[in-house]
């Protein structure tokens, strides 16, 4: 998704913000479904899981602090992002390893490609605090996903899941920026 300047009176930089807010509320939630599930079934992967939440955490206290010094609210998606996560993560968790595997690497794989196209517009704003807290956040995604690339990112069982989650990330994502 290309991002240019909004033609209502919330400008882009604030939407940008406020959807990634949202997005990071439905990250903590599918960890914590994870986790909840994990913790009977792949007690291995709780550690894991739980690093990944406290990055989350982060995120999101990250966003906020830049949508408060803008005066803003949270996003009209924000309740959305947090039941769909934690139904991907408890629907995921169900299918085991790999379909935790395969949640984490579609939900990063399409925030990856948006943060990186985010970047781009807010360097040609000019936008240098909107563009710190996105960049702030890219490497931990890239490591999120890459952790998530194991034998659900690629099986081919797991195919309709990363479909379907992919899905709902890239349209609750424009559904946020409208």
């Amino acid at each position: 998704m290309k991002y240019s300047d909004s033609r209502d009176k919330l400008d882009t930089p604030k939407k940008i913000l406020k959807v990634n807010h949202a997005g990071e509320f439905g990250a903590i939630n599918i960890y914590r479904s994870q986790i909840f599930f994990s913790k009977y079934f792949i007690k291995d992967m709780v550690p894991l899981l739980e690093s990944f939440l406290v990055d989350e955490k982060r995120h999101l206290d990250i966003f906020w602090a830049e949508i408060q010094a803008r005066k803003g609210v949270k996003c009209k998606s924000y309740w959305l992002c947090g039941v769909g996560g934690y139904v991907m993560g408890f629907i995921s968790s169900i299918l085991g390893r790999k379909g935790i595997e395969a949640c984490t690497w579609a939900v990063e794989s399409v925030v990856i490609e948006h943060l990186e196209n985010q970047l781009i517009y807010l360097k040609e704003k000019g936008d240098d605090s909107a563009y710190e807290a996105v960049n702030s956040i890219l490497d931990d995604e890239k490591n999120h996903r890459d952790v998530g690339a194991g034998n659900g990112a690629t099986n081919i069982w797991y195919k309709p899941l990363r479909f379907c989650i992919s899905l709902f990330t890239e349209t609750t994502i424009r559904f946020g920026m409208r």
